[in-house]
């Protein structure tokens, strides 16, 4: 026991340190990512909205900032929200400090408030900014170490991306099929992503597959960034629509001997296994099932959350339905639902991969 244990801590050790070779070569050194950079007076945002046919970058000074580039999805992703946020607290108790204001635990729920308000689902969000209170409350405000703390969760978010993709990879069929929906990459989180984290690692690893990408439907995740992140990183991939992916898994298995895989993110796990993920997410799960496909969620234990029964479904505008690319194309008069997110149940996931493993049903995360 002692012995496997001792293994055990020895690989841990060797990933930790390719992980953090990794993180300080392609970060500069902690100051740049895919999808923002930091600066001493603002931070820029990639903004994702316009990709992948333009590459502009959003600069922003304070919470109130980085709340509306939250909200307006010019970042988007469960972790990567929660990253931005813990920035936006940064920025915005160093704006007050020019201006000569107290740091008061008044003005930090303030800038708390703003952020949260922003995308209520995304369980990171809410950790992210509970870990910033905690080091406000240590530090008594002190600009250099709320700084460090926002750091902090950006590379522990970079190491549970790469601990993820590594134990992911083993889950993705040699010679088969990956099913993927929305974008779980390097513009989600803060490494390499999620699901994608485990693509990008079975392709590393030497493993022949190919991957198929729903558009996901209305805001196109799929079809905009993970379409733009595969083709970076040299996957062959499939873009579908998000309704012919019951059809397209029937046809693999009806026409070929490949095995498929689904791997999905998600922006909140309850402890028993219970996700929230992108709309359409239930809808592969329910596919999974009928053909006896392993559906497995992958997303870094900082989205479970151990303490709610339920969780909260986010509405968006319905004109987002409505029109597409800015182009009005159902009736004006017509009535639209705008599901963000839908809930997988428990029963369904095969298979649940934090940055500490692979987790089978039934799941237990107290």
């Amino acid at each position: 026991m002692k012995l496997v244990q001792e293994r055990k801590r020895k690989e841990f050790e060797k990933i930790l340190e390719e992980a953090q070779k990794t993180f300080y070569e392609e970060t500069e050194e902690g100051k740049k990512h895919v999808w923002f950079r930091l600066y001493d007076e603002y931070i820029e945002f990639l903004d994702q909205r316009l990709l992948p046919h333009k590459e502009q970058w959003v600069r922003c000074y304070d919470e109130r900032d980085v709340a509306s580039a939250i909200k307006s999805m010019v970042v988007r992703g469960a972790p990567a929200i929660g990253i931005a946020a813990s920035f936006g607290v940064f920025y915005g108790l160093k704006k007050r400090v020019q201006r000569r204001e107290n740091l008061t635990y008044e003005v930090f729920r303030e800038i708390k408030e703003t952020l949260f308000n922003t995308r209520p689902t995304a369980f990171n969000l809410q950790k992210a900014l509970d870990e910033m209170e905690e080091e406000f409350k240590v530090s008594g405000g002190d600009i250099d170490k709320i700084y460090a703390r926002a750091k902090k969760i950006w590379f522990s978010d970079f190491l549970s991306c790469y601990l993820i993709g590594r134990w992911g990879s083993e889950v993705i069929p040699e010679d088969g099929f990956v099913f993927t929906i929305c974008n779980t990459g390097s513009l989600a989180t803060g490494g390499w992503g999620t699901a994608f984290s485990a693509i990008k690692f079975a392709k590393k690893l030497g493993k022949n597959f190919e991957v198929v990408a729903l558009e996901t439907r209305p805001f196109l995740q799929g079809s905009r960034l993970t379409a733009w992140e595969l083709l970076k990183e040299k996957i062959p991939f499939y873009l579908i629509v998000d309704s012919s992916a019951p059809f397209m898994m029937k046809k693999i298995l009806d026409e070929t001997p490949k095995s498929i895989s689904v791997l999905t993110g998600a922006d909140r796990i309850l402890r028993n296994g219970t996700t929230a993920n992108k709309i359409g997410t239930f809808m592969l799960a329910l596919s999974a099932k009928m053909f006896s496909i392993p559906f497995y969620v992958l997303a870094p234990s900082t989205t479970i959350d151990k303490n709610s029964e339920y969780i909260v479904i986010e509405s968006r505008s319905e004109e987002e339905v409505k029109s597409f690319g800015g182009v009005q194309v159902a009736p004006k008069p017509a009535k639209a639902l705008n599901f963000v997110f839908d809930i997988t149940p428990p029963d369904f996931i095969s298979g649940i991969i934090t940055e500490e493993g692979i987790f089978s049903y039934p799941y237990n995360f107290d």
